[in-house]
């Protein structure tokens, strides 16, 4: 069996009208994406917009009718169709290819469940890609998961804020942290969280909820990677959670950022270090 997905490039004021005329010609699948290379980074909360010109691409199977449909997107708007014809492919063996063992630091490694641990890798974190963002490939994470492993963590207490797969909190107990916290605000990242916990056998060191619902002390060390705006307005819970003279570390921080998010932790802490990478910077404080 194959598919067919037809793609349409439109403006922000033709994307709904374009989306709902998918669905009704029977995609399966619709799906927006950039088509100009210009990322929207970090719109304002409870606010989601649109590109200047979106590509919508729809999935149908191969009994669709191509004809019918790339001449109700013609009729209603007027703009260019693409159709291609996608063969059915083993998305496992897929991911496979694209996710492989990766080293942060000297010790430890993120290894996909389907791979034989490296001969080198003295701690392993079990990863397998799924709903809820994090395996340690995007910069973001990758800044906080090396700085990870030049800290001796054992025994101390962590809390994950904004944890996504739960990355963070289980490679801090895999390097010997005591106890460790995770709190998001999707449920779907906290159950990712649970199930690699149980497969790295740390569940029984992890506490584990949504904000709000888990009770968050206070710890030698707290982790956020999140973003910006929601960073600065944390500020205050953040600092309050971690021990005086504890480790904050703060990710998902553009360049243009930098400034801003210091500034909100002024007085609460002092930025003792910073990594970057590719346009992303990640701080490091330390509590007043």
């Amino acid at each position: 069996m194959h598919w067919n997905k037809v793609s349409v490039t439109v403006s922000p004021e033709q994307a709904d009208a374009i989306e709902s005329l998918l669905w009704a010609l029977g995609a399966v699948s619709v799906t927006f994406s950039d088509s100009q290379d210009n990322p929207i980074f970090e719109p304002p909360v409870g606010e989601h917009p649109l590109w200047q010109q979106s590509e919508i691409s729809a999935l149908f199977d191969q009994e669709s009718d191509l004809s019918e449909i790339t001449d109700a997107i013609a009729a209603e708007c007027d703009a260019s169709v693409h159709v291609e014809a996608l063969v059915e492919r083993a998305w496992e063996r897929e991911w496979l290819d694209q996710f492989k063992p990766i080293a942060f630091g000297d010790r430890l490694w993120i290894v996909p469940s389907a791979y034989d641990s490296p001969e080198d890798a003295e701690v392993v974190l079990r990863l397998d890609p799924g709903l809820a963002f994090g395996t340690g490939t995007h910069p973001t994470t990758a800044m906080i998961l090396r700085w990870l492993d030049t800290m001796r963590v054992d025994g101390l207490s962590m809390l994950d804020y904004g944890c996504g797969s739960g990355i963070l909190a289980i490679a801090g107990l895999l390097l010997g942290a005591k106890t460790a916290t995770a709190v998001d605000i999707d449920p779907q990242a906290i159950q990712a969280t649970v199930d690699n916990a149980e497969q790295n056998q740390v569940s029984n060191r992890l506490v584990t909820g949504e904000v709000g619902r888990v009770a968050i002390g206070q710890y030698d060390i707290v982790l956020a990677n999140i973003l910006a705006e929601p960073l600065c307005a944390l500020a205050e819970t953040l600092c309050q959670s971690t021990d005086v003279g504890g480790t904050l570390v703060l990710s998902g921080i553009l360049q243009t950022q930098r400034d801003e998010v210091a500034a909100a932790y002024e007085g609460r802490a002092i930025v003792i270090d910073e990594y970057e990478q590719e346009g992303w910077v990640a701080m490091v404080l330390k509590t007043c």
